[in-house]
């Protein structure tokens, strides 16, 4: 059996969709993942590895990290999840889509494991598995400086977590409640997954955390005689002005001082981010013993755009901010950056949110900005799962309770998006899930 072009590799990752009730059974996801990677030669231990979970900023954070690391001339890969516009940004070379000619190279070399896997006692890999392990093996097979690798789901057991290299550096970005249903309903324990990816002799970078989930990261650094340091803000970083255009702000770590660092993201909440991606740029530099570009570095910071994290369009003459919040964290951190850089401004609302997610909290913190609250919907079929958004009859119904009635339902086509954007009087906000901005981000930004 051999792929033979982009549109075949897609339909068999399809194909490997599990379903719900498969996707989260325990361990045997990660056994899995380390028996599939032992067969393709463990190739996650023969690259240096920055190994990022959290539950909110992750994402952004290991693009600050990719780019960064890039920036200093060395080759980086960076895995994230989930993409949003191309499968191949689970498998970027410095910050750029590998060609169909590599990602074919490279599944196909893998491929017989595969169909190996789907025979053993294990069963087959799934959609996310093969999607890492082709990460992985792409990085090491082209011996690539460092691969940056976003968690897809917790830590502990995610398919991610089979590094087991010492010189692993684990980023842990701000932790709180998403996913309980898997991860657990407090902190406590959805740190206790976070956390799991720090291995034996690991180097741990984390954020200022609640003291739940800072309590739980010390205590799994100390098992595991990791190194840790934390990221404050006031002792580490500074933020100095955030508008639409830039967030300035200054970083001290070590012997490292950054001052009037311009970083082309916005929101006071992606220099939090970036400090945690600058603190292990500053700990690479020391263990690897190479010297910090800072002219290379600043121009790659104030230059930085990412995909879907408040990222701001102009569309048929309308303002438009993309953001892919999901939980009732990222959605305060989104407004509360609103509200920051546009005083007493009104905004369209676009949303979706995945079937599961708290979506009366988000609505909660969404409603006083809301000038019109605009309702769609989603289905995946090229993801980790077949995920739908949830039905937009219940949300009417909690707006109503709300005495929100400016609201209306639309179907998720191009059309109708595209023309609701143009009728709004309002800039417009297109968020709730990074799933709602993945279906129409492509005809967005055409």
């Amino acid at each position: 059996m051999e792929i033979k072009n982009l549109a075949e590799f897609e339909d068999f990752l399809k194909s490997r969709i599990p379903t719900r009730a498969d996707l989260f059974m325990g361990d045997i996801g990660l056994r899995r993942a380390k028996h599939f990677m032992k067969l393709i030669g463990n190739p996650q231990n023969e690259i240096k590895v920055i190994h990022i979970a959290g539950t909110s900023g992750k994402g952004s954070t290991a693009h600050l990290t990719s780019h960064i690391l890039a920036s200093q001339g060395f080759s980086v890969g960076l895995s994230i999840s989930p993409h949003v516009f191309d499968i191949r940004e689970r498998m970027q070379i410095n910050d750029q889509l590998p060609n169909e000619k590599m990602v074919l190279k490279y599944f196909n070399q893998i491929l017989p494991m595969i169909l190996k896997m789907e025979k053993s006692k294990f069963g087959m890999p799934t959609f996310f598995e093969i999607n890492v392990a082709l990460a992985f093996f792409m990085f090491a097979q082209e011996k690539l400086d460092y691969a940056v690798i976003e968690t897809g789901l917790g830590g502990m057991l995610d398919a991610t977590n089979t590094v087991t290299s010492k010189n692993k550096i684990c980023i842990i970005t701000k932790i709180g409640l998403d996913h309980t249903e898997i991860l657990g309903n407090t902190i406590a324990k959805i740190a206790s997954e976070k956390a799991g990816i720090i291995q034996n002799g690991n180097f741990v970078i984390s954020t200022n955390q609640s003291l739940p989930a800072s309590n739980i990261i010390k205590k799994r650094y100390e098992e595991k005689d990791a190194t840790l340091q934390i990221i404050k803000p006031g002792k580490n970083y500074s933020i100095i002005s955030s508008t639409p255009q830039e967030t300035i702000f200054n970083f001290t770590f070590e012997k490292n001082n950054l001052s009037d660092i311009a970083l082309g993201l916005i929101g006071k909440h992606q220099a939090e981010n970036c400090c945690l991606a600058l603190a292990c740029l500053a700990i690479l530099s020391k263990r690897d013993e190479f010297l910090i570009d800072e002219k290379l570095l600043r121009s790659m910071l104030r230059s930085i755009k990412i995909p879907g994290r408040m990222e701001l369009l102009k569309i048929k003459g309308r303002n438009l901010i993309i953001d892919g919040a999901h939980n009732p964290q990222k959605m305060d951190a989104l407004t509360s950056n609103l509200s920051a850089m546009f005083p007493r401004q009104k905004f369209s609302f676009i949303v979706a949110f995945k079937k599961g997610k708290d979506f009366k909290q988000m609505l909660k913190k969404i409603i006083p900005l809301a000038d019109k609250i605009i309702l769609t919907q989603f289905s995946t079929t090229g993801m980790d799962n077949n995920w739908i958004s949830i039905d937009n009859q219940e949300i009417s119904k909690f707006l109503k309770s709300q005495n929100f009635k400016n609201f209306k339902i639309i179907s998720n086509k191009k059309t109708e998006i595209l023309a609701n954007i143009k009728a709004s009087k309002k800039p417009v906000v297109i968020t709730g899930s990074l799933y709602l901005i993945s279906s129409i981000y492509n005809f967005l930004k055409k």
